[in-house]
């Protein structure tokens, strides 16, 4: 997990220890008794660099949620200002893509919806996660910007409309995780593929 790095390194260790609890199947949800002697940090400085330790939790929660709802898509952004061929630009940016719908991934995916649901009751959370949210959605404007610029891509769409849409598909995977009836992956990847492709890679067929 990525975190900033001009972060306190003793409010950086109580995020680092609580997201490898977050992490441990076999154990119980944070408590912060358990945070902070696995940190090896006192009640004081829990309260110095949050305001209780329910803000320590939505600090790890939001970082998880970000990370994993914006992957590469800046790597990719960067990179699609530096190729040249349209087809490498759209295989590089589907393999991420693709990383982040696996069924390995189902149980990230569950968490993100629990803390978008967490948020609905939470002022606090809502707070941060549309900070986070409006990150995530500068990645996905900026890369139909770098699009637009290449000419690969229509230039008449709302960058912002564009991103929620593209969210909202990648995110509506987590549907498909409570169907009863299995769908291919491969079915739901070739429609994926296809809304992306109108959203960013619109002019492909014509270059």
């Amino acid at each position: 997990m990525k975190f900033d790095p001009d972060m306190h390194p003793t409010k950086y260790r109580m995020i680092e220890v609580a997201n490898e609890l977050f992490e441990d199947p076999l154990q119980p949800f944070p408590t912060a008794e358990r945070v902070l002697r696995s940190s090896g940090t006192t009640k004081g400085s829990l309260y110095h660099h949050f305001k209780d330790f329910s803000d320590l939790i939505e600090c790890v929660q939001i970082l998880r949620y970000e990370e994993f709802a914006s992957f590469e898509i800046n790597a990719v952004t960067v990179a699609v200002g530096k190729i040249e061929n349209i087809e490498t630009a759209r295989a590089r940016l589907f393999v991420e893509l693709r990383s982040r719908q696996a069924l390995s991934t189902r149980s990230s995916r569950s968490e993100r919806a629990l803390v978008i649901a967490q948020s609905l009751t939470n002022e606090r959370l809502s707070t941060k996660i549309a900070a986070a949210e409006e990150r995530i959605s500068q990645l996905w404007m900026a890369l139909y910007s770098a699009c637009v610029l290449r000419g690969w891509t229509q230039s008449n769409l709302d960058p912002r409309s564009v991103s929620i849409i593209v969210q909202a598909v990648l995110f509506g995977r987590i549907l498909i995780d409570l169907q009863p009836e299995e769908i291919e992956i491969e079915e739901w990847l070739s429609v994926l593929e296809q809304v992306v492709d109108a959203m960013y890679f619109s002019n492909r067929l014509a270059i």
